[in-house]
């Protein structure tokens, strides 16, 4: 049976953190120093506003509208709505994946705050002193909270720090395309998951997005410089042999890729074509998964193939 999956993706989102004590707000400041998007509010209706600006409906406003795509032999199920694209939404960084709120604040409590915005998608923190416990577990198990923490708790602050986190990457997911059957299937593996994260990490990486036209990974690091992660499971392997094959390809790129020696960087098609020029790179083992690989590369702006708004220069702009 297939199942719909998201491939990978992420991109910086907003955190917005409201408490009327401005001490307080400093300490969470230093915690979360990146003041492009973490958002620091001491009245309660300045801080609505923009979430209401915001943030998603829980209706999800970009509906699927998918259908059968096929391109040289690799079929899929995508949703093609444009407005499902993450990379065609310049104000994606400025989207709010999670509300920080103090419980205590004159004029309106934490609860009443949230409840107020339970129809946005978004994860919603409340803070709250030792004897607002009462009222906290109440309005988690309404389903107004998803998390609650007392201030005065040591560990708070590295609990917070770890559910934003895990708050931005499901925002990030829940936006990113929809696939159906083996398209992107490689990239869901925890195996390849785990690789992406390292690639990430030794590349200053700071947004992904899985690109179901191309089967691959488009990145950009701080500077907003390009990049591509291409991972191949062996029924990849064969069915990108298949095509290279029907097309009259290159014998030796054949061989190549029989013996896993060269892993072609077709980019930004899908597939080998006719005439087309391509990248062969050095394949890398994904570990703990037999006869899977990956490669990443930069490549040049012009090669994105799309006229977008990066991070950095999203960033830039914010700045002015």
């Amino acid at each position: 049976m297939n199942h719909f999956i998201r491939p990978p993706v992420f991109h910086p989102a907003t955190v917005v953190f409201v408490d009327d004590n401005d001490s307080y707000l400093d300490a969470l400041r230093r915690f979360f120093p990146d003041t492009s998007t973490n958002l620091f509010f001491s009245r309660p209706q300045t801080a609505l506003a923009f979430i209401r600006q915001h943030a998603r409906e829980n209706s999800l406003e970009f509906a699927s509208a998918s259908a059968c795509l096929s391109e040289t032999g690799i079929e899929r199920l995508v949703e093609t709505s444009a407005e499902r694209d993450l990379l065609a939404r310049g104000a994606r960084f400025a989207e709010v994946a999670a509300v920080v709120v103090d419980y205590d604040m004159p004029g309106m409590s934490g609860v009443e705050f949230l409840a107020s915005i339970a129809h946005l998608r978004c994860a919603k923190v409340l803070l709250t002193g030792v004897a607002d416990e009462t009222v906290a577990v109440k309005a988690f198990n309404a389903g107004i909270v998803d998390l609650y923490l007392r201030k005065t708790d040591t560990d708070s602050a590295n609990r917070l720090v770890h559910f934003l986190n895990d708050a931005k990457n499901r925002h990030c997911l829940e936006g990113g395309w929809l696939a159906l059957g083996e398209n992107g299937l490689t990239y869901c593996d925890p195996r390849t998951k785990k690789v992406i994260g390292e690639v990430v990490a030794a590349h200053g990486i700071v947004e992904y997005y899985w690109r179901p036209e191309q089967n691959a990974i488009l990145m950009f690091d701080r500077a907003g410089n390009p990049s591509v992660f291409v991972a191949w499971a062996e029924n990849d392997w064969i069915s990108q042999g298949e095509i290279v094959a029907d097309e009259s390809g290159p014998v030796e790129l054949l061989r190549q890729m029989a013996v896993r020696e060269a892993m072609p960087l077709f980019w930004p098609h899908l597939a080998y074509r006719v005439g087309l020029n391509f990248r062969s790179l050095t394949p890398q083992k994904i570990p703990g998964w037999e006869d899977a690989f990956y490669c990443w590369t930069r490549i040049e702006a012009a090669e994105v193939g799309m006229d977008i708004v990066t991070y950095s220069q999203w960033r830039k702009e914010s700045a002015h």
